[in-house]
C-alpha cells in the first residue's frame, strides 16, 4: 500500500517530465549557499503551489544538492483534519517521479504523542509538495512524515530529539501570512522571520505551520543549531496581486 499523490496537477505538473523539468528549472534559478564551515540541520519551507512558492522552497532545496541524508523528519500542519497529537504516516508516499519509503516507525508510534492516524495524511498537501523537490535533490533517503495537530510543540520537540543524527535533515513546511495586502504582509512576515531567526517564543508567529515551526526552535535552541534567512517573498512577487498575497520565507538551520 502506498499514499497516491492528493495535488498532483494543482500544486504541481502531475506529468513527471513537466515536474522534473519545473523543479529543475526552480532550482537552477534559484540557487543558494550555506554558510561556509557549516552543517545543514534543517530547513523551513513554503507549501503553496509551485507557480507561487516554488522558487522560495527551491532555494532552501537548493542547499540539499550535492549533500547526502538517510533520514528526512518532515514536519507541517493539518489542514484538513483535526486531532490531537502528531500523525506519523505509515504507508508510502507517490508522486509523478517515483515511490518515497518511510521508515520503520513502530518505536515512533508506541507514544502518547505520536499516532497513526491515515486519514489525516490521505487529502494533505503540506507535505506532499516537498516531496518532489526531495526526489531531485537527495539520492535516496527513507521519510519520516509527522502531520502535527494540537500538540505541545516542546514536548514533541522532547520525544523526536532522541532519534536524530548527522544523518537526518529536519524539514519543516509552512507558509506565512495569509491575505494580507503586500505591505502589511511584509511588516508581519518580517516580524514573524525576526522572532523565529532569535528564538523569540513568545512573539506571534503568523503562520500555518505555527507549531511545527515551534518544534523546529526548541530542538535547534537544545541543540545549539542557528537559524538564517534564505530567501523571502509573497505571491505579490511570484504570480498573484498584490491585494491579497501569501507569506513565504525559507529558514535554515547550521551547526
Amino acid at each position: 500500500m502506498s499514499r497516491k499523490p492528493a495535488v498532483a496537477g494543482t500544486f504541481y505538473p502531475a506529468n513527471q517530465v513537466e515536474l522534473k523539468k519545473s523543479v529543475d528549472s526552480f532550482l537552477a534559478q534559484n540557487k543558494k549557499t550555506i554558510p561556509e564551515g557549516k552543517m545543514l540541520k534543517a530547513l523551513i519551507v513554503p507549501h503553496a503551489g509551485y507557480v507561487y512558492s516554488g522558487a522560495v522552497a527551491a532555494a532552501g532545496f537548493s542547499l540539499l544538492e550535492g549533500k547526502e541524508y538517510s533520514n528526512i523528519l518532515l514536519l507541517g500542519p493539518t489542514h484538513y483534519v483535526a486531532f490531537n497529537g502528531a500523525a506519523i504516516a505509515t504507508e508510502d508516499f507517490e508522486t509523478p517521479l517515483g515511490l518515497i519509503k518511510v521508515g520503520k516507525t513502530k518505536k515512533w508510534i508506541d507514544d502518547r504523542l505520536i499516532k497513526d492516524l491515515k486519514l489525516t495524511h490521505l487529502n494533505e498537501h503540506c507535505l506532499e509538495v516537498q516531496l518532489p523537490f526531495l526526489q531531485q535533490v537527495l539520492k535516496e533517503f527513507k521519510l519520516y512524515a509527522l502531520l502535527l495537530g494540537e500538540i505541545k510543540a516542546e514536548e514533541l520537540a522532547e520525544k523526536i530529539v532522541k532519534y536524530l543524527d548527522d544523518d537526518t535533515l529536519i524539514i519543516v513546511s509552512s507558509d506565512l501570512s495569509h491575505y494580507l495586502s503586500y505591505d502589511a504582509a511584509i511588516k508581519k512576515d518580517q516580524a514573524t522571520i525576526n522572532h523565529i531567526l532569535n528564538f523569540n517564543f513568545f512573539g506571534e508567529i503568523e503562520a500555518c505551520g505555527n507549531k511545527p515551526i515551534r518544534v523546529l526552535m526548541h530542538l535547534a535552541k537544545k541543540l545549539g543549531w542557528q537559524p538564517f534567512l534564505i530567501d523571502y517573498k509573497n505571491s505579490g512577487d511570484t504570480a498573484g496581486d498584490k491585494n491579497k498575497v501569501v507569506g513565504y520565507a525559507a529558514i535554515g538551520y547550521t551547526k
